[in-house]
């Protein structure tokens, strides 16, 4: 409360300096216990009756306005004093933080535990952290069908792990905008995704399925009248087909790791002002196997979605702010040709018998992260930025499956006929 007309005060403060305390539509009663505190507080308070604009806001402290669970705030214009009662009777009209909080600087979280030189912000009594749980198995097995295909796509070992910690920052003066940031880093982050496409079948055309295998609110942050922040936690598989037949099946994954050094600060208010690095994660291939015939393109990807709502004071956000950081982590692309011969379809590999059938592997592993932001219920985004973009080619690869190659038969009469004619000769 800047200005030279108004103030504002916590009862909490002087909670036992009360005998009793009154929340009425129009006024607080508070009794004092003793002369010197009654005496004390009327030459401090008089203040607001020596000017007609002259308020303050009184905010009482849970249940000091008896089953109340939160913080109330009161406009006070007014106040009459009972000398001999020690009781002070103000004239105050309950209202709430929308309207009380024109200017303030709210922090909630926090991303470094270094504290910050020289923050005028001291920490309140909310202890709940904003850390973003990432630990979440989500084993899954869904089909893919199309005119000459019918396929399945299933993972054994499909995780995440460690946490994304949070911090949301609001500043305003005179109920104007004039700071609103997000600021997330990852703390152990990690995913895996083993996954095995299989089916019979075949599509010339291009064929692209997303299915959602998880989406689960995660416990955000409430401050009933002041702040809502809800994180939502999606994860979705993805295959992408192309000219593919296929008669069995495929197996391939990756991990994938984030750097905990990595940080973005996201200025809602100014874009140009956005901040990130060491987003792009280290990336490590699980063996890719074939187990027969298959030849396309086959893309198979996990995409985790971490969805940030938040509103503060709603006059200053207006309907608030959607933030999403969207990952591709592992994503895996792989080109696939069926080959035959009869002298053996791959190249030779010591102690392996050679096969008449395989299957040339040439795969790429990558991942791509980007994030978004926009007004609470707007389809178009204020921005996005992409944050990292991978894409590493493997060694090729040669799976041999079917029939032994034939071992060469050997003509004895023809050999015995040569041996005739030399000794003849």
């Amino acid at each position: 409360m800047p200005a030279d007309t108004e103030n504002i005060l916590s009862m909490e403060r002087f909670d036992g300096m009360l005998k009793s305390v009154e929340c009425n539509t129009d006024n607080l009663a508070l009794t004092f216990e003793d002369d010197a505190t009654f005496k004390y507080a009327q030459k401090v308070w008089d203040w607001v009756n020596g000017e007609d604009n002259h308020s303050f806001v009184m905010v009482a402290g849970v249940g000091d306005c008896g089953n109340n669970t939160r913080r109330m705030p009161f406009i006070v214009s007014s106040i009459k004093y009972d000398e001999e009662a020690n009781r002070a009777t103000l004239a105050a009209n309950s209202s709430d933080w929308k309207a009380i909080a024109h200017s303030y600087d709210l922090v909630v979280g926090q991303v470094t535990q270094a504290p910050e030189t020289g923050s005028k912000v001291r920490p309140r009594d909310i202890t709940k952290t904003t850390s973003i749980d990432m630990k979440h198995d989500f084993p899954f097995s869904v089909g893919i069908s199309a005119n000459g295909l019918s396929a399945n796509l299933a993972c054994s070992n499909c995780s995440s792990t460690g946490q994304f910690d949070m911090e949301f920052r609001i500043s305003q003066k005179l109920f104007v905008p004039t700071g609103a940031s997000m600021k997330v880093s990852p703390k152990g982050v990690s995913a895996i995704a083993q996954v095995k496409l299989s089916g019979s079948g075949s599509v010339t055309d291009s064929l692209t399925k997303t299915f959602d295998i998880l989406k689960v609110p995660i416990s955000g942050i409430t401050i009933p009248g002041v702040l809502d922040l809800g994180p939502f936690l999606t994860v979705a598989v993805g295959a992408e087909l192309s000219g593919i037949s296929v008669t069995a099946g495929v197996t391939g994954g990756a991990t994938a790791k984030l750097d905990d050094k990595a940080v973005l600060e996201v200025d809602l208010l100014d874009p140009k002002s956005n901040k990130f690095s060491g987003w792009e994660p280290s990336i490590d291939p699980l063996d890719v196997k074939v187990d027969a015939s298959i030849s396309g393109g086959v893309a198979v990807f996990l995409q985790p979605s971490l969805e940030l709502k938040a509103e503060a004071l709603g006059k200053c956000l207006g309907q608030g702010f959607e933030i999403g950081l969207n990952m591709k982590v592992p994503n895996i692309n792989a080109k696939l040709a069926a080959v035959a011969s009869p002298q053996g379809a791959c190249p030779d590999t010591p102690g392996q018998p050679k096969k008449t059938l395989g299957v040339n592997v040439s795969a790429n592993i990558g991942a791509q992260l980007n994030i978004a932001a926009s007004k609470s219920g707007s389809s178009d985004p204020l921005f996005t930025v992409q944050l990292a973009t991978i894409d590493k080619p493997l060694a090729s690869k040669c799976f041999p499956f079917g029939p032994q190659v034939a071992a060469r038969s050997i003509d004895k009469p023809l050999e015995h006929r040569h041996r005739l004619r030399i000794s003849d000769a």
